[in-house]
């Protein structure tokens, strides 16, 4: 009676086929790389919104500072009232520990460097228009009321 099946050696001569296309093929394929931008686009617009709440909120200036398509988020020391030292002190984002945050590998943000500062009522020093790269979109900052979308 013959025995139908695969050899260890078939199985294995498959096995490490299988790795070397993965290894090789895979990353060309790029398929997270849209997530990225899109993951990118969001958290931007994220960080923006919040930046806006937390001057109204905590009644100061607050500072985004966009660096190489990476954002990092600061408060004003000082109150309105005059209280304090002058200066900048860094502003926690909400679920991370950390005041800011880089553009994953492979995604830009045009303006690459730029600064935006909200005052006491949720208004941006001006308008503005950001792209991510990748088609992901423009995120947009309206100067008299500080929306964005």
């Amino acid at each position: 009676m013959a025995r139908r099946g695969f050899t260890l050696v078939e199985l294995v001569v498959t096995m490490i086929i299988i790795g070397i296309l993965a290894f090789v093929a895979l990353p060309r394929l790029e398929l997270l790389r849209g997530w990225d931008e899109i993951g990118y686009r969001d958290k931007l617009r994220a960080t923006l919104e919040y930046a806006r709440k937390a001057a109204v909120a905590q009644r100061r200036l607050v500072r985004v500072s966009i660096v190489n398509s990476g954002l990092s988020v600061d408060v004003q020391a000082q109150t309105p009232e005059g209280e304090g030292a002058a200066g900048w002190l860094p502003l926690t984002l909400p679920g991370s520990g950390a005041n800011g945050f880089a553009a994953p590998a492979g995604v830009t943000l045009t303006p690459a460097n730029d600064t935006v500062i909200f005052d006491a009522l949720g208004r941006p020093d001006a308008g503005k228009a950001y792209v991510v790269s990748g088609g992901a979109g423009t995120v947009t900052l309206e100067a008299e009321t500080g929306y964005v979308h």
